[in-house]
């Protein structure tokens, strides 16, 4: 199960019980909330003005800049109604030092593949990284990303008895230890959730004028 799976079934959870208020609509200035009943909770507030979307309330707060309707650009550019974590992230102008967040599983895919082929020339390797960062009392921590990249700069191993160049690790500062932050990631699933009820809503009260 992916991380954005993850958070889109949270997320289900957690709203489960919110409602829409409408607190302003006029053309492109909005301001649309959604919250359950006595309870603050993971609420969350969809305000609007040309060019510009916020997301606050009860999560990390981020602004979008893009077209002059951006609900019309949130339904334009999702995926079959899913969330667009990448292309939307671009369009975050505040807000941004909580996009991403360093993700250990993300170096352990890495120092995988890397000792993977460094295994034909450094028999043991994999188990001298397990055991120096693992234990009640390891060599190395990988729990913050400072850690890890420390671990990653001073580990060295050459198997007993040989004489050649120990194995390190280089150009580890190319490496993405980052992933989405689980906020970012719940307020592009409440943006199209919400956009959609507001939607809904919308289609009603036509149907009903009509």
């Amino acid at each position: 199960m992916t991380a954005a799976t993850e958070i889109a079934e949270r997320f289900k959870r957690e709203t489960a019980n919110h409602e829409m208020t409408v607190l302003h609509d006029d053309g492109l200035y909005r301001h649309v909330r959604f919250m359950a009943p006595n309870s603050g909770l993971y609420h969350f507030d969809l305000v609007t003005w040309p060019g510009y979307l916020s997301i606050s309330g009860d999560i990390d707060g981020y602004v979008f800049r893009r077209a002059d309707d951006m609900f019309q650009f949130f339904r334009g550019s999702a995926w079959n109604g899913e969330p667009n974590f990448t292309y939307w992230d671009e369009k975050v102008t505040a807000g941004r030092d909580g996009l991403k967040t360093y993700n250990e599983d993300l170096l352990h895919e890495c120092v995988a593949d890397e000792l993977k082929d460094a295994e034909e020339n450094y028999p043991g390797v994999t188990d001298a990284w397990t055991n120096a960062t693992t234990g009640i009392l390891p060599d190395y921590y990988t729990t913050t990303e400072q850690d890890a990249r420390y671990a990653l700069e001073q580990f060295t191993y050459l198997p007993d008895g040989e004489n050649g160049k120990p194995f390190r690790f280089y150009d580890t500062w190319e490496w993405n230890l980052r992933d989405y932050n689980w906020s970012f990631l719940w307020a592009c699933c409440a943006i199209v959730w919400g956009i959609a009820r507001y939607d809904a809503a919308q289609a009603v009260g036509q149907a009903v004028a009509s």
